[in-house]
């Protein structure tokens, strides 16, 4: 995610260290509030309202506008076999991963960094596909709101 208008929940701890709502804002406008607040903010990238909050640190990264995707193309399988596209895949995602981390070195990124990047990356990525195998499959907006009409939602 690059962009910063994404809506955020923001949250505050107090010195009571009871979390507080501060309001709803663009990402921008939450990492622009003071580094004096301990600030949470609810994940820009997960649905509204599922609770998943994250610290200023990790929107700043989400955010950062050097974060672009990099230019690295995953092959096509060959096999039709689930074992051996397994093998397949293994053997793709390491050359791939293995040039990722050789751009990261030439960046100025050691192996270590990289390695444990991409391992909390993956995890990320494992635990959103959890949580919607397929995105691609949701309903729009409009055809959500009409699916609730009659089903005893809030604002019925």
């Amino acid at each position: 995610m690059t962009e910063d208008k994404k809506i955020v929940e923001v949250t505050a701890t107090n010195d009571g260290g009871k979390q507080v709502p501060v309001g709803i804002m663009n990402t921008k406008q939450a990492l622009s509030l003071p580094q004096e607040m301990d600030i949470s903010v609810s994940h820009p990238d997960r649905e509204a309202g599922a609770d998943e909050f994250i610290g200023r640190d990790e929107l700043r990264l989400l955010t950062e506008p050097w974060t672009e995707p990099v230019g690295f193309r995953f092959p096509a399988p060959i096999s039709e076999d689930s074992a051996d596209r397994l093998v397949e895949a293994k053997a793709a995602a390491r050359n791939v991963l293995e040039e990722i981390i050789a751009s990261g070195n030439e960046a100025g990124w050691a192996t270590r960094e990289m390695v444990v990047a991409l391992i909390e990356a993956a995890n990320s990525l494992n635990d959103a596909a959890s949580a919607d195998p397929d995105p691609a499959d949701d309903p729009d907006v409009s055809d959500a709101v009409q699916e609730q009409i009659g089903h005893e939602e809030q604002f019925d």
